[in-house]
């Protein structure tokens, strides 16, 4: 019979004390007297341990264990059994689940978990009407609908600790199998529910042995193995002992699903005083446990995605880390990937192989796909059934693309499930050997769509009937891939102006071999936008007159000019509609593009504005000569001359000197009164300088645009910034990118 001893309070203090004494921490003492950590855990926590173990370590530490012990011995103890069987399996729970096997990599599970989140809704599983849905258009509204609300959240540990029995549903790569092996780890370990025996099976390992064990033989054997005998293992479960971990539902056979299933009920019904999580990927056979709780694995948020990056580089590099996040905050598209632990872990091996992204997105989506379509299950040695023999991997690509396609131009983030099945069909119905019964070609969409869905995640069930692609990125990548290998350039033309197509333009013109005649139309229907309008013709007229004056003057190109002198006009209307600022921010975006730098120019627009710089500069001047308490007419002149702008014109220059000056008399001998003295002139004086300015730049033109001219002005800005875009993405001949750059922001030749 086993007999095991506790430290009291005071005892726990005292070896404590004394281990600090000899140099040790509690790992480095537990790993010189060759015990396990979890022994010493339940140590400090007051839990009994082998008697020769708590007699050895007080010997160790010149401890009097009579004095140290909180109890006698107490035979037979359950807490101690627990940790003894602990002791005997850990080395081989460790072998499972102390690593994990990413893609081309193989991590410490400490060093890159990141804690999951749950959502006790299954996503798929809401009610919820499609009328409801259909109104949803932007980006950011479909990706809030589609990832769930946040605080609806919680994290996974909490949900264990909540519900006994747990099945945890997750899209492929999600990190339902990193979860379960956390839990294993933890629990071995003592930071979870110490009290408990982890037992971890993988179901696809279990259910394809030939004898076709029942699970309890299949957990037995794995104990005995270890050398815990069978009754051991019985008390234990009888006792509630067991923090039970199935994980892989959907990655058994289907000639062993029934058993499986069968078994897995029946253990869990047997032994229900115990912990019991299952795995299970959603769109996988309909599986449905007695008193389980179902709840699925939640996307990562923005603090998930920075604690894994910030983890995965600790030890190779932290600036990577840093530079990472930046570049993901700068590039919505590819963060959007990151809420997907596996993706995230692709980026993560870009990015750390180039410091940086590809810079064609296309590519980076292209591998993406290829890791959810076919590595992800071959790395871990998983043969998936053949849903549709007919359907191939580039078949599968195809029909996505037309999907992805064809629901875009509609402007179509969810479909129905019925819709999408008959598009499906409308695709196999024509592959070789496809049924021409419609029936059967009815079922068998209904089945490639399960079979896409739960295989590699590219669509999935947002409500009950109710789907869309799990990302809007895969979206819009099948839907450029469609329109690149269809031909659909002109289609595509036609939403030039509608900034949900700007990324699909984008990918489009990575994906083309040659974009020469792609920009040429783009830019045709660019100029098409506002040929149309007299002001807006005179208005880029009058920017292209203000760029040739300048361009004898300066190193910059007329095209840089235009764009920045467009900006400069928008700037002196601020009454318009809020359309014209967002108008301005992109000429001037251009103008940076195209490689303009804001000197002369960009002070006097400042002065254009109310809150303008000049303003705010004889402000400072004022308050820096205010806080010299003794200011005298020759320090005076020192500040004058101190703060006249070598960059502004000459005249806003002698402007600005002749204000100072003006009040020379009214500061000397009595500072108080300046302030009195520039409340009371502070405006006039903006207003002569903002005269000056306008005269000296000609640059005072009222346009008085309609909104309805203000709203094409700014389709016209964003399409010209989407070509520019769309030229440093692709591939394009220097004569074409010239030609292009040369004519744009110019009035219509007609």
């Amino acid at each position: 019979m086993s007999k095991s001893l506790r430290a009291s309070d005071e005892g726990i203090k005292q070896i404590k004390k004394a281990i600090r004494q000899v140099g040790f921490n509690q790992t480095s003492f537990a790993k010189h007297l060759k015990i396990s950590r979890s022994t010493m855990t339940s140590l400090y926590q007051g839990k009994g341990i082998k008697q020769d173990t708590f007699e050895e370590l007080c010997k160790f530490l010149e401890l009097d264990w009579h004095d140290i012990s909180g109890e006698d011995a107490v035979t037979d103890d359950l807490e101690l059994l627990v940790q003894e069987v602990k002791q005997k399996i850990a080395e081989d729970v460790a072998y499972q689940c102390g690593t994990m096997r990413v893609l081309d990599t193989t991590q410490v599970l400490d060093q890159i978990y990141t804690d999951v989140n749950i959502i006790k809704d299954v996503t798929g599983r809401r009610r919820i009407d499609y009328d409801e849905l259909i109104d949803i258009c932007t980006r950011e509204d479909v990706n809030r609908f589609s990832y769930g609300d946040i605080e609806k959240r919680i994290s996974g540990l909490d949900a264990v600790e909540e519900f006994k029995r747990l099945m945890v549903w997750g899209k492929p790569g999600a990190g339902k199998t990193t979860f379960m092996k956390y839990l294993a780890m933890s629990c071995l370990g003592g930071k979870f529910h110490s009290e408990l025996v982890p037992i971890f099976v993988e179901l696809r390992f279990y259910a394809a042995i030939k004898s076709k064990p029942t699970l309890q033989e299949y957990i037995w054997g794995e104990f005995q193995r270890q050398d815990v005998e069978g009754n051991v293992v019985e008390r234990l479960l009888k006792e509630g002992r067991a923090l039970i971990l199935l994980d892989g539902l959907d990655e058994v056979k289907k000639e062993d699903d029934r058993r499986v299933k069968q078994d897995i009920e029946q253990f869990s019904r047997y032994w229900l005083k115990n912990r019991f999580a299952i795995t299970c990927r959603i769109a996988a056979r309909e599986y449905q446990f007695e008193k389980f709780t179902e709840v699925e694995v939640a996307d990562f948020d923005d603090g998930q995605i920075k604690n894994f990056v910030n983890k995965w580089f600790r030890e190779r590099d932290e600036s990577k880390a840093l530079r990472m996040l930046e570049r993901l905050k700068d590039n919505e598209p590819v963060k959007e990937l990151a809420k997907s632990p596996l993706l995230l872990t692709l980026l993560c091996l870009v990015f750390g192989e180039s410091n940086d992204f590809p810079p064609k997105r296309s590519e980076l989506y292209k591998e993406g796909l290829e890791v959810l379509m076919k590595k992800w299950d071959a790395k871990r040695i998983i043969e998936r059934e053949m849903i549709y023999k007919h359907l191939s991997p580039q078949n599968k690509e195809d029909m996505l693309g037309q999907i992805a396609f064809n629901t875009f131009v509609n402007g179509e983030y969810f479909f129905r499930q019925e819709d999408l099945q008959r598009q499906i069909k409308d695709y196999i119905c024509n592959l070789p050997e496809a049924s021409a019964d419609p029936d059967v070609l009815r079922l068998d969409s209904e089945v490639v769509l399960k079979a896409i869905e739960h295989h590699h995640g590219l669509l999935v069930e947002r409500a009950r009937n109710i789907y869309s692609f799990s990302h809007l990125t895969f979206q819009e990548y099948f839907a450029a891939r469609e329109i690149e290998r269809e031909h659909h350039i002109e289609i595509l033309m036609l939403h030039i102006t509608e900034p949900r197509w700007g990324e699909v333009f984008l990918l489009t013109a990575e994906m083309l071999r040659r974009a020469d005649l792609f920009l040429y139309l783009m830019k045709e229907k660019i100029d098409e936008i506002i040929s149309g309008d007299k002001k807006l013709q005179a208005f880029l007229l009058w920017a292209k007159q203000k760029a040739d004056v300048s361009y004898a003057q300066t190193k910059y190109t007329p095209q840089a000019l235009r764009a920045f002198y467009a900006s400069v006009g928008l700037y002196s209307h601020s009454y318009l509609s809020t359309h014209l600022e967002i108008a301005h921010h992109i000429s001037r975006c251009l103008a940076i593009s195209l490689k303009l730098d804001f000197d002369l120019d960009r002070i006097i627009a400042r002065v254009l504005k109310c809150d303008s710089a000049i303003p705010i500069e004889l402000d400072l001047i004022l308050n820096d000569i205010l806080n010299n308490n003794n200011v005298t007419s020759v320090t005076l002149d020192v500040y004058i001359n101190k703060y006249i702008n070598p960059a502004l014109d000459m005249t806003v220059n002698n402007l600005i000197r002749q204000a100072l000056l003006s009040f020379k008399s009214i500061l000397i001998g009595n500072q108080e009164n300046l302030y009195q003295w520039w409340r009371d002139n502070r405006e006039l004086q903006i207003s002569k300088l903002r005269q000056v300015c306008l005269a000296q730049q000609h640059i005072g033109h009222d346009w008085q645009f309609t909104n309805k001219q203000s709203e094409l002005l700014e389709k016209y800005y964003k399409a010209n910034f989407l070509l520019f875009e769309c030229m440093n993405q692709s591939y394009v001949s220097k004569q074409v990118r010239e030609e292009i750059e040369s004519t744009m922001l110019l009035p219509s030749k007609k």
